[in-house]
């Protein structure tokens, strides 16, 4: 099968990671109250001199829409664990299997490869950890992460972001 923007999906064995992130509920429609998020994040790091440790990344918990609010977390991964304040939370990105796939291109594009994924992920009989609670859907483990630096990359349509999407257990590599 060929892929539009993304690359040939793999699974890969990660981890636990600990990481520092600001919780925020959005719909699409006020996406852009997400992006201001990390420079906040990294100048709370740097306040309390704690180096950041991999890629900045956007975890879901509950996927929206235009109207619907997602339910996400913007956040960026350290060394070890730290205590949050009222605004930043430290939490861990669970260890595990997970479907992997870089999305290459604007990340307006994002949505086709992230469903190329999800389509991979049935083709190879791998389920995801994800389930459903009335009619939002929950997932343990979806990140982006955010692979190209804006400022030495300012063109969105050179952007690599890598989709992560934890397997349920059974599927462990």
């Amino acid at each position: 099968m060929r892929y539009e923007y993304i690359n040939e999906p793999t699974v890969e064995l990660r981890t636990e990671q600990p990481y520092v992130a600001i919780p925020i509920q959005v719909t699409l429609k006020d996406w852009a109250q997400t992006t201001v998020l990390l420079p906040e994040i990294y100048d709370w790091l740097n306040k309390k001199d704690i180096e950041p440790s991999g890629e900045p990344f956007y975890r879901y918990w509950c996927i929206g829409s235009e109207d619907a609010e997602f339910s996400l977390e913007v956040g960026v991964p350290i060394e070890r664990m730290v205590t949050g304040d009222e605004r930043v939370i430290a939490s861990f990105v669970p260890g595990g299997s997970y479907a992997i796939a870089v999305h290459q291109g604007h990340p307006d594009q994002l949505e086709i490869s992230l469903k190329q994924l999800e389509e991979w992920t049935k083709k190879e009989e791998l389920d995801i950890d994800k389930r459903w609670e009335a009619d939002d859907e929950i997932w343990n483990g979806r990140f982006e992460y955010y692979l190209t630096d804006p400022e030495l990359e300012p063109d969105l349509h050179k952007w690599q972001i890598e989709i992560a999407f934890l397997l349920m257990q059974d599927d462990a590599a």
